[in-house]
């Protein structure tokens, strides 16, 4: 048994000789290296670090990926540069890993794949058993309707093209790792096999193909079934994986576009030749598996390769936020900002359970302490992505998220100042944690780079700055009202004592300033829109879902602000009303970009209409229990009388 345990060591050792180790892969220097390599997708030059958390987020729904392999003994986890490289250099352990995850293990089943539980993740080698009935039925559903779907038939859809996504990202060292003149010599007319007997790589046998293809009598001369085999083997290991990333910045000032292997290698086949830059960098990409076999090598060739890339992107002035953006996401301010609030709300909440004792002292200390540096992981974080993106802080719905976050707990430490009962701290910690919270789930749910390129129509910084800041501090102030409605519902069901009263009016007190504060900011923020709806689109008011969204918060708060002053609505109804003020704004800000409807429909997020739904119940509940309130006072009313 030893010998033959020995043996089998012997074949896996001679088997893997000439593949790279995966432990150079996840080497610090090495990692760190391609972390800051610049690339372009969606239009914007961002870092690989930053391709590759998204990649993997989409994919697996994490920005990391659990480990149990025989070749990764020691490894628990893998970062996503770390399995981004692991599954170019090395797609045979790659493809082991559990990487596709599936909300519905049903589709697994339909494509003929043995499921797991309910909802697991499978690797590339469990799913390519099914490929053939994945292709056949993902065609299929992709012709019914969006709304004809059923869960499983989209979870089909999207495994399908998930799975084709990973095996082009799994191939993207293929033509390195092919050995040309073996596959090729039976195929190429005999002077030309001759001539690349020595040895070749994909850009020699780029340019001589290109000779060979544009030379008419050759190729017919070689006949059709050895040029279709010959274009097939070219594209496949070649071109279809060349189309993954645009890592090669153009040596062509002008162009803006920066181009993937795939179109240098078609430019050197159609022209016999390619700018300097451009050949360089995509041999250099090329030779990094070469250089990757042996330890020595792939560290001074990863940094010459990654060098010579950013070097030609800092020329054309196209690096300067990248190594931000790689410590941005290194840091994880929000992540950080999330733990404080936590402790913040947490502490503060003892503090006000057991006033006026030497703990509630010690505790209001301590929530100060942890909601501050919250506030500034959460302003710091809001920074450096204003700094990265050169705008301001809010142009998506993530990024209000972000802002409303940080904006409520500001506020909320505002009102801690001046009142110091313990209620400011309350709320903004617990804000800020549910803030941070839904921020992580929503980047999750919709699985894209957080800081995309803009839709032209939303590249203006003054408006950006102006109208949709207003707009959002609109909904904070809303949200906020509500949430401190909700405090008091709680307070006036739980609390006994002699302080009950005090503090129910000051709780109506600071919710009507709150809403005070939102209606001036929504106002002026829904009236600086339609100036710009006017400049950008001819009009100042179209009637467009979100437009409607943010007139009815508008209403709703002068409503509320009339009825009170007034005297229709006094502490009870004030509240209410506060609560389903919170309802229309949630509708608002992430309601009506569900519809899909209307020129402001670029927000739409597949998956949250369940926790939208959760909200409007929850103050729907609370506003049934404020009801509740207003019929035991008014009963009591009648008995007395």
């Amino acid at each position: 048994m030893k010998t033959f345990i020995l043996a089998l060591s012997f074949f896996a050792s001679s088997l893997f000789a000439q593949l790279p180790d995966p432990a150079l892969l996840r080497d610090k220097d090495i990692v760190a290296s391609f972390q800051s390599l610049p690339v372009q997708e969606g239009g914007r030059i961002k870092p690989l670090d930053t391709y590759a958390r998204f990649l993997l987020l989409r994919l697996h729904g994490k920005q990391s990926i659990s480990v149990d392999h025989p070749q990764l003994p020691d490894v628990k986890k893998l970062k996503a540069t770390e399995w981004l490289l692991l599954s170019w250099f090395r797609p045979d352990i790659a493809r082991d890993l559990p990487l596709f995850v599936v909300d519905n293990s049903q589709a697994v089943g339909e494509i003929g794949v043995d499921p797991k539980s309910l909802r697991d993740r499978y690797s590339w080698n469990e799913i390519v058993k099914g490929k053939e009935e994945l292709i056949k039925r993902a065609q299929s559903y992709g012709e019914l309707e969006t709304d004809q779907l059923t869960g499983v038939q989209r979870n089909v859809i999207d495994l399908a093209r998930n799975f084709f996504d990973y095996d082009a990202v799994s191939d993207f060292m293929t033509a390195a790792r092919t050995d040309w003149p073996k596959e090729i010599s039976a195929i190429l007319p005999s002077e030309l096999a001759k001539d690349m007997s020595g040895g070749s790589n994909v850009w020699d046998l780029a340019i001589k193909l290109g000779d060979l293809i544009r030379d008419q009598q050759k190729m017919t001369a070689l006949g059709e079934e050895p040029r279709a085999k010959l274009l097939e083997l070219f594209i496949n290991t070649t071109l279809r994986p060349g189309k993954t990333l645009a890592f090669i910045p153009p040596d062509d000032a002008k162009n803006d576009t920066w181009l993937q292997v795939e179109q240098t290698v078609t430019s050197l086949m159609k022209e016999g030749k390619l700018p300097e830059g451009e050949l360089r960098i995509s041999k250099a990409k090329d030779a990094l598996y070469a250089a990757s076999l042996k330890t020595d090598t792939f560290g001074p060739a990863v940094k010459a390769f990654v060098s010579d890339v950013r070097a030609a992107a800092e020329k054309r002035g196209e690096l300067k936020h990248v190594d931000r953006e790689v410590s941005y996401h290194k840091n994880d301010y929000f992540t950080y900002a999330l733990v404080w609030y936590l402790l913040g709300f947490l502490v503060a909440f003892i503090s006000l359970v057991a006033p006026k004792t030497s703990l509630a002292k010690w505790s209001a200390r301590i929530a100060w302490i942890s909601i501050l540096l919250a506030v500034g992981y959460n302003v710091w974080g809001i920074t450096q992505r204003c700094i990265i993106n050169e705008r301001p802080p809010i142009a998506t719905l993530y990024e209000t998220i972000l802002f409303i976050t940080g904006v409520v707990a500001i506020v909320g430490l505002f009102i801690e100042r001046f009142t110091r009962q313990g209620i400011g701290l309350v709320v903004a910690g617990f804000v800020g944690a549910l803030g941070m919270f839904a921020a992580n789930r929503f980047m999750a749910l919709d699985a894209r780079d957080t800081m995309p390129t803009l839709e032209a129509v939303l590249i203006t910084n003054f408006w950006l700055a102006t109208h949709v800041t207003c707009i959002n501090i609109g909904y904070a102030g809303a949200m906020l009202g509500s949430i401190t409605s909700m405090v008091y519902v709680i307070y006036r069901l739980f609390a006994r004592g002699e302080l009950v009263i005090e503090s129910r009016k000051l709780l109506t007190r600071i919710v009507y300033g709150i809403v005070c504060f939102g209606v001036l900011f929504a106002l002026v923020g829904t009236v600086l829109g339609g100036i710009w709806a006017n400049d950008s689109w001819g009009r100042f008011w179209g009637w467009d879902p979100k437009e409607n969204g943010a007139l009815m918060i508008v209403l709703m708060g002068l409503i509320i602000l009339h009825a009170r002053l007034g005297g229709y609505i006094r502490e009870i109804g004030l509240h209410a009303l506060s609560l389903m003020l919170g309802a229309i704004t949630l509708f608002s800000w992430f309601g009506v970009n569900q519809l899909g409807v209307g020129l402001h429909s670029y927000g739409f997020t597949a998956g949250i209409s369940l926790a939208l739904n959760t909200g409007y119940s929850i103050k729907f509940i609370f506003m049934f229990i404020c009801l509740c309130f207003w019929w035991n006072e008014r009963s009591a009313k009648r008995t007395l009388a």
